[in-house]
Formats: structure tokens, sequence, C-alpha cells
């Protein structure tokens, strides 16, 4: 055997583009399939969506601008861009109080990647939510770490602090920092989203624990598709500006999804903290890892980024069309849930975005027998999980009466 002893045992146990190409061609022998795999939004008619302000800023750049090497580092305007998109019209404020730093990265993927490279030492626990993108798990197997999950919301359907202080006291004990993951708002792959008051809860943790280092490590790849005000959520992640000494955040910011750029693999990893050594230290090691592990990011997916958040033209037409889309998830959204009422099919807590899942006790079983009725899906551990974004408003109607025959 020549593979490594690392390697050796690694094997993707639920692969979700190998679960989509096979609804592809299921779909090609059979118009009736529901491929409900990947997150990609798509026209009603089943064609991938384009932002009609992308293609205009793609066609807006030079060669340079598209093709040429960038630096690891990224471009002065390219960090400028994803802050403005992550901080809004908080990111004066925010700057202000605290040292900030971006590093690009190839998708939000990537971002995580640096993210668990950098600052997750081997045989630490990291807290992850119960419902979760189970991609944090294949970090953590490559990088030799350990998870905990937290309860992800109560009864009820409020976000469960109660279970993060539990895990995070039991996790102080045995280690002197704690790095805690959330993906907020339209959670992958709920569609959960958290309230404004969660985020004054996570930052009162580290405040009430002075002796232990915090990391908050916040997914921010759907906060785009949270439609009621940008700047509801935007003013959220400035309530970070506040955070103790003992606390660092790191934002994880996908272009992928916001902008429909899924092919080209852009994203970054942002940091702020009150500590300037910190950032300085930040920038070093994630210089470092990039250059070791895809050398840069991809030149044009930074330079249309770039315009489309720093150009006023190109954001003002983004921000209609994020409309648009949203709106689609909304119907989407409300004909899945009307049917499953009506059935009887119970989901978790489901606020926006691009996924809704239904709890059940043998997700895999029930994901290969919707099969049978031409259904494509994605399980997790606990759930199915139904890519709204990728079905049309008629087949999101259809598809709970196909889960439910199943689960009978």
């Amino acid at each position: 055997m020549f593979i490594n002893k690392k390697a050796e045992n690694k094997k993707l146990k639920n692969n979700i583009l190998a679960l989509s190409s096979k609804a592809i061609e299921a779909k090609k022998l059979d118009s009736s399939v529901i491929n409900a795999t990947t997150g990609m939004m798509k026209n009603e008619d089943g064609s991938l969506y384009e932002f009609t302000c992308v293609e205009k800023a793609m066609k807006s750049l030079t060669t340079s601008e598209k093709f040429a090497y960038s630096n690891s580092s990224g471009s002065p305007q390219y960090k400028q861009a994803v802050l403005t998109a992550i901080f809004g019209k908080y990111l004066d404020e925010v700057s202000k109080e605290c040292f900030l730093e971006c590093i690009p990265s190839p998708g939000g993927t990537g971002g995580l990647n640096l993210a668990f490279s950098n600052y997750v030492n081997k045989d630490e626990t990291v807290l992850l939510p119960n419902h979760m993108w189970e991609n944090y798990l294949c970090y953590a197997e490559d990088m030799c770490f350990n998870t905990e999950t937290y309860s992800l919301f109560t009864d009820e359907g409020k976000f469960d602090i109660a279970s993060v202080i539990e895990k995070v006291d039991g996790l102080k004990a045995k280690q002197d920092r704690v790095l805690i993951l959330i993906n907020d708002p339209c959670e992958n792959p709920t569609g959960f989203c958290m309230a404004d008051k969660d985020y004054d809860y996570l930052l009162d943790i580290s405040r009430n624990n002075p002796k232990t280092n915090f990391i908050y490590l916040v997914d921010v790849a759907y906060y785009d598709f949270y439609n009621v005000d940008p700047n509801i959520i935007k003013s959220r992640y400035a309530k970070f500006k506040d955070l103790p000494s003992n606390a660092l955040a790191l934002f994880v910011f996908s272009g992928s999804k916001s902008f429909g750029l899924y092919g080209l693999r852009i994203g970054a990893l942002v940091a702020l903290s009150k500590d300037e050594n910190e950032i300085k230290m930040f920038k070093n090691a994630n210089n470092f890892s990039s250059r070791a592990k895809w050398s840069s990011a991809s030149t044009l997916g930074m330079s249309v980024i770039r315009k489309l958040v720093l150009n006023e033209e190109y954001r003002d037409s983004y921000q209609e069309e994020i409309k648009e889309v949203c709106a689609m998830l909304e119907k989407r959204s409300i004909a899945f849930l009307n049917a499953a009422k009506e059935v009887g099919l119970k989901t978790l807590p489901y606020e926006r975005g691009f996924f809704i899942c239904v709890p059940c006790d043998n997700p895999e079983e029930l994901m290969n027998a919707c099969h049978e009725d031409g259904l494509h899906t994605v399980c997790t551990k606990s759930c199915l999980r139904i890519a709204l974004c990728a079905i049309s408003k008629e087949e999101a109607a259809r598809v709970p009466a196909i889960i439910k025959k199943r689960l009978k």
C-alpha cells in the first residue's frame, strides 16, 4: 500500500455532487424527475439562474482583470468589496473599533479550510450545530480535530443558546479555547435564521468566560438571501466589533452563492479583532497557507465581485435581482410548506434560504427509496435536505407527498 496512513481510510460518505450527477442523468431519461440535490439557484424552467449584472460586469473586464495571476492576499479593492458586502453601512464604525483583514479563497469552502487549518490544533474539539452542512465533518477528519454538536434550536424553534453554553462549559474544562461555528442566516441545511438577540447571547459567552479564548467562526454564505432588509443581518455581524479581548471573529464569505459564481470558486476569509498583532498573524499565516494550497484565488471571480459591490450601477442592479431570486425562493417554500401541512409531513424550522429539511430516523434509506418515485435529494445524519433553490414551485408542491408516502 503506497497511500499514507492518514489518507488510507478517506472516503466521501455523502457526495452531494455525485448525487447531483446521478439526478441529472435520471432527469434526461424522465423529465418528471425532481432534482432537489445541489445548492445552485435554478429558474422555474430548470435552467441555471444567471444574474444579468454579473454577465455585464464580466463583459466590462479587461483580459488582465479576467485571467492574470493575482497574489495570495488579493487586491485592496477585493478586500474592500468583501468587507463592504459583509458589513455594509456599518463598515466604518467596525473599522474604527477593530482591526480587519481579508484573504481571498476558492469559494467559501476555501475560507473554511484556512480557518480550520490555522485556528484549530490537532485533537482539539470545535463546536458545530447538530444540523449542519456535513462537509464541516470532512475538515475534522482531514485535519485531525474533534467535533461536538450543540442543539441548533429548541422545541419552540428558537436558537438554543442554553445548549451552546452547556457545551462550552464542558469544553473549557478540557482546553483553553473554544471555536464556535454558526451558519447564519438561511442555515444550510435547514433554512433556520437566528434572531438579533442571539448574537448578543453568543458574545456574552466570551464576556462571561474571560479565562477562555473564543473563536467565532461565522459562515455567511447565504446572507444575501435573508430578504428582509440587508442592513438587519449586516448590523448583527457588526455586533462583533464589541467582542472582548479574549475573542476573535472569523467570517467565511462565498461569492459562489451570493452572485451565482459556483464554478468560479471565489470567496474569502475575514478576521476581526481588537488586537492588531492577531490580525498581522492572521494575514501572515493565511497568505502562507493560500500559497501552499492553491497559490491564488480566481482573478476573474475577484474582479467581478469588486465591480458588483463597489460600482454603484452594478450594485443597484444586483440588489434588484437578488429580490427577484428571494421572491422565487419564497414562493417555492410556501408551496412546499402548504403541501407538507396537507399531508402531515413534519419539517425542521425554516424561515428563508436555499434548503428545507425533513427529519427522519433513516435518512439514507428514505433518500434511496424516494429515487423510485423520481425524487432526488440529499441526506444528512438526521434529515432529508430538499434544495428549494433547484426545483420549480410546481415541483416543490409535489415533494412532500412523495416523502410522506415513503415514510409510511
